[in-house]
């Protein structure tokens, strides 16, 4: 029947398809790697003609296997439609043949660049042509995946019209065909983007070659509008002849020297010839000027007008008196009074005509006021006729618009300066960091080598370095969360450093309750005073707990001296029956002795705020904020049975995510920290546990494999559970934005924004085209690599951006303030200074030049991201709003991807692509 032929006509295209891209890899690119064609051209050229085209290969030998092994058992209901739909409608395809679209062109400049300059590479394409069966050249086998998908279409609209509506290959392949639509559109589309694209940055280029010391104009935003020669007054009677050259962002200024013999070409609108209609003048590179810093001046551009419209008039009222005067002619009756006024009326409007003409330059002034770091300055400019004054204020008012309505927007991130920080231990990689709270400008940096955690302090008064870097653990360092002091006492200013280690706290949970997950968990814990006399223990029954729950009384004291417990730690993990003998035989006046000093604590503990470090080992490492940490150990440490991923600061409790699935909640009260009695709340197990914590409006979201659970934080219950990925990737970062938590996923160039309230996911956003866009200028092979293997690896909330960490060392920043349901995607934008590696973490503090000294960390960020996290999750103060703020990313290497794959043989590169640095934006 017909739709057999139909369905034999798919596969016979489909395997012709696959063997003419079998020729393109096996006869082309296969035979240019090879070592006896390898000197015809070079590797990355061939990279560059054949990019994506063996992953395409690929994709089609998957289908066309399937199509024949349906074939093979053809009956009337077999179906074809849901073979093509599992293969075809997954992301990867789209991004395929979305990179091979965008790169189409590029080859095909390649191809005829490396023709030109090889006759043997020319010959060798000739050859092969010949022997292919149908006497193909490249050109004509690279065009075939462009023309591929309108071949589905066609096929898939015949196979339907063929097929029974009761046949159940009949809504596959509906969906089958739609989706062939949809993405023949997306590849028009880009398609035709890249064609722009591509003359777009042509221009440019040229414009770099014609202007001199100007090298840095190519973005991937950037457009070239128009050029004018103009003169700007110099002094009281000179002028000196300026070339202005608009974009849609900026204003460049260039002096003019003239080409001898040359003939004068003032204005040019069209950029396919930039290089060939200025090259009549030579141009000199005098500044660049932002178009937000420009304004017309509407008092003299008024005025203007005004003189323009009197002209307009007069000029109409003279044709109209020509008309009279013919019409007055032709009167019979006697008119000569008639015709004298007349006369008069048209000498007086040539006369006003006259004025106004000889004030004609005028019209060719714009004033501009240009807003400096030195204040307004004002700048005058002449055209050479008032049209082409009116052409560019035009232009120049409609660019304005445009950049204000794409920009509508939070101030685009200054990059401010990039800190080296020198490994001293091979390995040694960022974990995380957070900033300390107080008047110190300081950020807690944490890295590990898997054997030890290290934190390094990066301060920022007088200017951004680090300070020190200092081992604290022999473990990694997981999570670090900044805790604020006790809201009731932090007016008072007294500070006392504290140094009292809690060295046995380990987590055993007693008797839980089957009815409810929430359990206190009762830790027999020792506090020793490092220097001094008190030392205490506690009692691990319930009459214990009851009566009244440890609170750890700080004391201050030196840390030089370490106790015999915390120096052993085969001592810490006793057990229940030896840490209550242990209290048994603790003498009660020791405690008595210290009275005066445990006093004097009460008062001075929580007016000083804290840093929780938590570790792969399962401990939380306690210090001041005010600590110097090369010389002062850890004031509190408290055991956990497994690691610790998670820390988190909400509504005067800590809550702490464990590898075992538990949320451990550590409260305070005017004394202090319980951090012997915690409440354990089980929301994950040991092979699911809760990844990260964050909180969204004051509940806490839990992260568990694909799915967030939301702890009511009042009555340590589920209140809900939100599937965020259905193919079981787990979370690995989430932070949260006004109403809207932004979530990523394992392995994914996907980020997934979600409405707080509903649960609803809003929209995804694909990270990818962005990032390719920014490795433009890599070497190709690197640029495949970090591609393939691309995803998310770091979020963060600040202002009114959402901030991105990849793994490919790409920064970017997602404008989010006006996230709705069935709005459009929201913009992302590359940032052009980044990583050589991982970005690791992404955190920010407020300058050191902002007037408040409290620092305001991001709100509702997740703690082991590097986002501070204890603030009302979401909603964001209007003092962080107005402050300057620092972003700090921390990574791999240090990459400008404006210049990447130039200096690629440097070896000042390779030193740095090895060491960690800390990029900082002003925002």
């Amino acid at each position: 029947d017909t739709r057999t032929h139909v369905v034999v006509e798919l596969f016979n295209t489909e395997k012709s398809y696959v063997e003419s891209l079998q020729t393109i890899v096996l006869k082309y690119l296969n035979q240019l790697k090879s070592p006896e064609n390898s000197g015809l051209v070079d590797v990355q050229t061939v990279d560059e003609i054949f990019f994506m085209v063996p992953a395409i290969l690929n994709i089609h030998e998957r289908f066309l296997e399937e199509l024949r092994r349906r074939l093979d058992s053809w009956d009337k209901m077999q179906m074809i439609g849901d073979a093509f739909v599992d293969v075809f409608s997954r992301p990867v395809i789209l991004d395929t043949y979305t990179s091979f679209v965008n790169n189409w062109n590029r080859a095909k400049d390649a191809i005829r660049s490396a023709r030109q300059k090889c006759p043997a590479f020319a010959r060798f394409l000739e050859a092969m042509a010949r022997e292919h069966k149908g006497k193909l050249s490249l050109d004509n086998l690279l065009i075939k995946p462009v023309q591929k998908f309108p071949n589905y279409e066609l096929i898939f609209t015949r196979l339907i019209k063929h097929t029974d509506v009761t046949h159940p290959d009949q809504k596959p392949l509906q969906e089958a065909l739609k989706l062939v639509h949809d993405i023949l559109m997306f590849l028009n589309c880009k398609e035709k983007e890249a064609l722009e694209n591509g003359q777009r940055e042509t221009a440019l280029r040229e414009l770099e070659g014609v202007i001199e010391g100007m090298n840095d104009l190519v973005t991937p935003e950037r457009a070239f509008l128009l050029f004018d020669l103009v003169s700007m007054p110099s002094g009281q009677v000179t002028r000196k002849e300026r070339g202005f050259f608009l974009f849609n962002d900026l204003l460049v200024i260039t002096s003019i020297k003239r080409r001898s013999g040359t003939i004068r070409k003032t204005n040019m609108t069209c950029p396919g010839s930039v290089a060939s209609t200025l090259d009549t003048n030579k141009y000199k590179y005098l500044t660049k000027i932002s178009l937000d810093d420009l304004e017309i001046v509407k008092s003299k551009d008024e005025n203007v007008r005004r003189i323009m419209k009197e002209i307009e008039h007069l000029t109409e009222d003279s044709s109209k008196l020509i008309q009279i005067s013919d019409l007055t002619a032709s009167l019979r009756c006697p008119h000569g009074a008639l015709e004298e006024t007349i006369r008069e009326l048209q000498r007086e409007i040539q006369r006003q005509l006259a004025e106004r003409q000889t004030n004609d330059a005028q019209l060719n002034v714009l004033e501009l006021t240009w807003n400096t770091s030195n204040g307004i300055q004002n700048m005058t400019v002449v055209f050479s006729k008032p049209e082409k004054r009116t052409q560019w204020e035009e232009i120049f008012a409609e660019a304005k618009q445009k950049l204000a309505n794409s920009l509508e927007r939070c101030q685009i991130p200054e990059f401010f300066v990039s800190v080296p920080i020198r490994k001293t231990r091979a390995g040694l990689q960022f974990t995380c960091a957070s900033p300390t709270l107080g008047v110190q400008k300081d950020v807690w940096v944490c890295n590990s080598d898997g054997y030890v955690g290290q934190v390094c302090v990066l301060s920022l008064v007088p200017e951004p370095s680090v300070t020190s870097c200092n081992g604290v653990c022999n473990a990694r360092i997981l999570c670090v969360s900044s805790v604020p002091a006790s809201e009731e006492r932090a007016s008072n200013s007294s500070l006392i450093n504290v140094n009292i280690s809690i060295v046995d706290a380990s987590v055993n949970s007693g008797v839980q309750s089957r009815t409810n997950n929430v359990t206190a968990v009762r830790s027999p814990s020792k506090v020793t005073e490092r220097k001094g006399s008190f030392k205490s223990t506690d009692s691990s029954t319930p009459r214990a707990l009851s009566n009244s729950d440890t609170n750890v009384q700080l004391d201050s004291g030196s840390s030089s001296e370490e106790s015999d417990a915390e120096s052993q730690p085969d001592r810490v993990a006793s057990s229940h029956k030896s840490c209550d003998a242990s209290a048994a035989q603790t003498p009660n006046h020791r405690q008595q002795d210290s009275t005066a000093s445990t006093n004097a604590t009460e008062e001075t503990e929580n007016q000083q705020s804290t840093m929780w470090l938590g570790t792969e080992d399962g401990c939380i490492h306690v210090y001041n904020c005010t600590d110097n940490i090369r010389i002062k150990k850890n004031k509190i440490k408290i055991p956990h049975v497994s690691a610790v991923y998670s820390i988190l600061y909400l509504d005067n409790r800590v809550f702490v995510s464990l590898a075992n699935g538990d949320i451990c909640v550590y409260s305070r009260d005017r004394t202090g920290w319980n951090v012997s009695s915690p409440l354990t709340v089980t929301v994950g197990t040991v092979s699911n546990p809760v990844v990260k914590l964050l909180n969204v409006h004051g509940k806490l979201w839990c992260a568990i494999q694909g799915t967030i659970k939301v702890l009511n934080t009042k009555t340590l219950q589920i209140d809900s559970q939100i599937q965020i990925s259905n193919d079981s990737k787990p979370i690995t970062n989430m932070t949260v934005l006004n109403d809207y938590v932004w979530i990523s996923v394992l392995n994914s160039a996907h980020i997934k924004c979600c409405h707080h309230e509903s649960f609803e996911i809003i929209f995804e956003v694909n990270l990818a085209p962005s990032v390719n866009k920014m490795l433009s200028n890599c070497d190709d092979i690197i640029r495949q690599h970090k591609a393939a293997c691309l995803r998310v690896t770091s979020l963060l909330a600040c202002k009114d951006l959402i901030w991105v960490g990849t793994s490919a060392g790409v920064l970017l920043t997602i404008a989010a303030h006006n996230v709705a349901k069935g709005s459009s995607l929201p913009a992302v934008t590359g940032l052009p200074h980044g990583h050589t590696g991982h970005v690791r973490f992404l955190t920010f503090v407020e300058s050191p030049d902002g007037d408040s000294a409290e620092l305001l960390p991001s709100e509702g960020s997740v703690s082991s991201t590097g986002g501070p996290s204890h603030q009302t999750g979401g909603k964001s103060s209007k003092a962080a709003q107005q402050q300057d703020l620092l972003v700090i990313s921390g990574g791999d290497g240090y990459e400008d991807f404006r210049s990447a794959g130039n200096n690629t043989l440097s070896e000042v590169a390779g030193r740095e692509d090895s060491t960690n640095h800390l990029l900082l934006w002003k925002v």
